[in-house]
């Protein structure tokens, strides 16, 4: 991900417009591929010199230093760095201190150089070794550990993703439009959707045409960076589908709202490989947890849409079937999801489909909602509620009525 300042774009009248770079520049393609070069042959070196080495090739260009320092950013993303905490840095920087302090109040000096001869002597070391020691366990002096390699085109198509999905970040709305998908790609668009927790109103607008509303970060008072990350994460998912729409209100620095105006036009192409068979950890953990304590039943993430009243559509979690052929769906509400899960109540009664709801404790915070549960006879059956993710014991003790 880019950060703010790294972001480039232009306003016109009540539009903006992602500064795109050609992904066929020759010069860029030159320029990335010597970057890429320079952090694969990082392992071993500290971040400091990583940087140094990286900038030497952004200063030989003639490019524009936003879009190589973008470039920069985002194979530093694909880095990983030693980032443990070392106690022996932490030891030894605490007995320099402490005995430097007791030179200085216990002792007289000639000069700096007498000071510094006498650290020497103390810790048997030069005076240049123990000041590189003394903060070896700041950020620049990380060893690099690893680099997950891409290649140049790869780089330049996925710096021009970074900058839609910096825009995204400050969004306020967001509707998407998606036609003529293949049907497990459309059905994993939701599956993503649902694993960065952004739950979406879902218009079927013709047999191979579905309208998205999600609300952005700027609509919500809890945990707002987060769930913008989350959209913006959540954005190289729609560069899979064949045919895509994105409208989305984005308020920028001077507070005035623009909107950005995309379809599958703008060029970019899909960043990541693994669309399909991607499962996120903490679903596979969930599945594996209730797959162990629930022989009868067979979990699985959901591949289909559960209509309800109104013209709705609801896109469950997870499907849970028993043995007997039962189909029964769960529904999960994260802690910024409060209007959304308030409509999902209104949409349901008991004649509606089979659906569990599980909503985050942090939700019960707001008295108009903590309200509508404690009257909704709906959800005093078949709802629960969460810290951080649903538990398998109480699910599986709502399953038990459905047997």
């Amino acid at each position: 991900m880019l950060t703010k300042d790294l972001v480039c774009y232009k306003n016109y009248k009540n539009n903006v417009n992602p500064k795109f770079i050609n992904p066929f520049d020759s010069e860029l393609l030159n320029v990335a591929e010597e970057l890429i070069e320079i952090f694969k042959d990082s392992v071993g070196d500290t971040r400091a010199e990583l940087l140094e080495n990286s900038k030497m090739i952004l200063d030989g260009s003639e490019k524009p230093i936003l879009v190589l320092r973008g470039f920069q950013k985002l194979l530093l993303d694909r880095t990983k760095f030693d980032t443990s905490a070392d106690e022996k840095f932490t030891n030894f920087r605490e007995k320099v201190f402490t005995k430097t302090s007791e030179f200085l109040t216990t002792q007289d000096f000639e000069n700096f150089a007498e000071f510094r001869a006498k650290i020497e002597t103390n810790f048997s070391q030069k005076y240049k070794e123990i000041s590189t020691k003394l903060y070896s366990d700041l950020p620049e002096f990380q060893e690099v550990l690893k680099f997950k390699s891409i290649t140049s085109e790869q780089l330049l198509n996925r710096y021009n993703c970074a900058q839609i999905q910096g825009l995204l970040i400050h969004c306020n709305q967001l509707e998407i439009t998606v036609s003529d998908s293949e049907p497990k790609k459309l059905r994993q668009l939701f599956k993503f959707l649902r694993f960065f927790q952004l739950l979406a109103k879902v218009e079927k607008l013709n047999e191979n045409t579905f309208k998205i509303f999600v609300d952005g970060p700027l609509n919500l008072f809890y945990r707002t960076q987060k769930y913008g990350l989350n959209l913006a994460n959540f954005f190289p998912s729609l560069l899979h589908q064949e045919k895509w729409h994105l409208v989305a209100k984005v308020q920028l620095k001077n507070r005035k709202i623009y909107e950005l105006n995309l379809d599958q036009s703008c060029g970019i192409k899909p960043i990541s490989q693994r669309f399909l068979a991607y499962v996120p950890k903490e679903v596979q953990m969930f599945q594996k947890l209730f797959s162990e304590k629930n022989s009868d039943w067979q979990i699985s993430t959901t591949s289909n849409f559960v209509p309800l009243e109104g013209e709705a559509y609801c896109f469950p979690d997870f499907s849970l079937k028993h043995k007997n052929g039962t189909e029964v769906f769960l529904e999960i509400f994260h802690a910024w999801h409060s209007s959304h899960f308030s409509e999902r109540l209104q949409t349901l009664n008991p004649n509606s489909p089979k659906l569990i709801l599980g909503i985050a404790q942090n939700l019960l915070k707001d008295p108009f909602l903590s309200h509508s549960i404690e009257s909704s006879e709906y959800f005093q059956e078949f709802g629960f509620t969460f810290r951080e993710m649903p538990t398998v014991t109480k699910v599986s003790k709502i399953l038990k009525k459905f047997e």
